[in-house]
């Protein structure tokens, strides 16, 4: 076949001969956004991945192919959405490009190339079990050769194609496997340390504002990082603004649905005053910082969303997408969780390294926790913001295993990771705040009628205290224990009442409620062991 060496030939033979759609200068995509199509270098108005909505076409060296490819893509664009079209050049570069470039360059019979292109990418994909990542890159093919068999692209291969079947994508896979470092986190070991890093944080600084925030919210909701970067101030509504008890609602919208506009439905949520609070201190810093962006010595208006972007969207700007100029990009939302994790250093006790949190760990995590705490299959649908419940019984087969088996030992050895016990460890009374009135004195009995009566320790607490002695007292900073009271014997204790209540009630939740407890009991226990020693 002969090669067609500029576009001024292109342009004559294909669009004048044979009449085939002239690439146009610009494109409104089906979100009714213009993109300038005029060169190899396309800006896409997706201010959701920053680092990845510029299309370069220029790294497609032959002609032909890169015209189907960007018809192709027009296609999608116009047709579907700007991340469909996005989606399919990021997949068809890494799937048939990447790194067969030379080999489409230099060959003689483009035609049994391409098909030698295909074929090995399918070979290599049923090698590594992710042939369903070739679906989008064989769609371009069908389409090559239905529209231009002309340049390359064998109807009879393609026919072939068309009958081979390709799998869909393995949706839930990370959550089934409980992988460390892509399933949930582990609701006894590593979750906890996410929420008490939370609650300690005082950092006022404008970047750790925008960390709390981000992870407050996928711990409140389990939403994908996009959905953050399209809120606004006005999003986060108190119902009860004259009340001593706010009811707050935050309007997320819902990106997923296809809409022409990502902000054109929403879904109210009602959101914790715990959570509120992080979100409210964030939109005060925003106030304060007056961000003002620029383009061609224009000022850009500032929609204020909740996360701003002081630098400006590349995305929005270079594609004239003004109205979310200001928004972060989803990968930024990643980039404040890893950072809130990196700054109070969260070790995971599992992996002895840095805990990796994600914001889709965190939606596996809450979606496993509430199906362990027993809501329905249609309820825990809407909380994710699924059309449907076909992807949420993958939560439910796994939602009686994350319990952990927990022993002395098991929990002894974890104690020294997750510091539930902030107390102080005292010899006698005499050393205690409040160590002169007995009413503060602790004790610990077990189940059994015939378990003796353990004094364990002083409540430091002046005021009175709303917390359930004495379980909770070993989390409380006001506990001081007795450095030579029988901890050990409390530790069984709590240990035989989770096994119970597990093979009593067969509700995982009810043994990960003990969980906070025994391993702040198991840190006393080692911690006074220390002391002696």
């Amino acid at each position: 076949m002969e090669f067609l060496e500029s576009k001024a030939v292109q342009y004559d033979l294909f669009v004048n001969e044979k009449g085939w759609r002239e690439l146009p200068d610009f494109i409104i995509s089906r979100e009714g956004k213009q993109i300038n199509t005029a060169s190899d270098l396309w800006y896409l108005p997706y201010a959701i991945d920053t680092s990845s909505s510029k299309l370069d076409f220029s790294k497609i060296p032959n002609e032909n192919l890169k015209w189907v490819l960007k018809s192709f893509i027009i296609e999608q664009i116009e047709r579907v959405s700007t991340h469909a079209g996005l989606q399919h050049f990021q997949d068809i570069w890494g799937k048939f490009f990447r790194k067969n470039i030379e080999i489409i360059n230099s060959a003689y019979g483009i035609e049994e190339t391409l098909i030698s292109v295909v074929e090995n990418a399918i070979n290599l994909g049923r090698t590594e079990q992710n042939l369903w990542a070739l679906y989008r890159p064989i769609q371009w093919y069908l389409y090559g050769a239905e529209h231009y068999p002309e340049l390359g692209f064998s109807t009879a291969y393609a026919s072939i194609l068309e009958t081979m079947s390709i799998p869909g994508n393995p949706k839930g896979e990370a959550v089934r496997m409980e992988d460390p470092d892509s399933g949930p986190l582990n609701h006894s070991l590593e979750f906890p340390l996410l929420i008490q890093a939370l609650k300690k944080d005082q950092s006022q600084e404008f970047e750790h504002l925008q960390q709390k925030a981000a992870v407050a919210l996928s711990i409140a909701y389990g939403r994908n990082p996009a959905n953050l970067t399209y809120l606004r101030h006005s999003d986060l509504v108190n119902l009860s603004p004259e009340s001593d008890e706010p009811v707050y609602v935050l309007k997320i919208p819902r990106i997923k649905k296809r809409l022409l506009n990502p902000r054109d439905d929403y879904i109210e949520e009602f959101l914790n005053p715990i959570f509120a609070v992080y979100i409210y201190d964030l939109i005060k810093a925003n106030n304060k910082t007056n961000a003002v962006l620029y383009h061609e010595g224009k000022k850009i208006p500032n929609p204020q969303p909740i996360f701003l972007n002081t630098k400006g969207n590349e995305a929005g700007i270079l594609s004239g997408d003004y109205e979310n100029a200001y928004n972060f990009s989803s990968s930024m939302i990643t980039s404040l969780i890893k950072g809130f994790v990196r700054r109070h250093n969260i070790i995971s006790p599992l992996t002895k390294e840095l805990m990796h949190v994600t914001a889709r760990r965190l939606r596996y995590t809450l979606a496993t926790g509430l199906a362990a705490e027993g809501i329905s299959k249609a309820a825990l649908a809407r909380i994710l913001d699924h059309t449907d419940t076909q992807h949420v019984h993958v939560y439910f087969e796994l939602a009686g295993k994350i319990v952990i088996q927990l022993d002395k030992a098991i929990a002894k050895g974890f104690a020294q990771y997750l510091s539930y016990f902030s107390g102080h460890i005292i010899d006698s009374s005499n050393d205690a705040v409040n160590g002169d009135n007995p009413e503060k004195y602790l004790v610990f009995k077990g189940d059994n009628i015939e378990d003796e009566i353990e004094d364990i320790g002083v409540c430091g607490e002046s005021s009175i205290c709303h917390l359930d002695p004495p379980f909770s007292c070993y989390l409380c900073p006001k506990f001081q224990p007795y450095r030579h009271a029988d901890h050990e014997y409390v530790l069984e204790s709590l240990l035989n009442s989770r096994s119970e209540r597990l093979e009593k009630y067969e509700n995982a939740r009810l043994g990960i409620q003990l969980d906070e407890v025994i391993f702040a009991v198991a840190q006393v226990v080692e911690a006074c062991k220390k002391e002696y020693v």
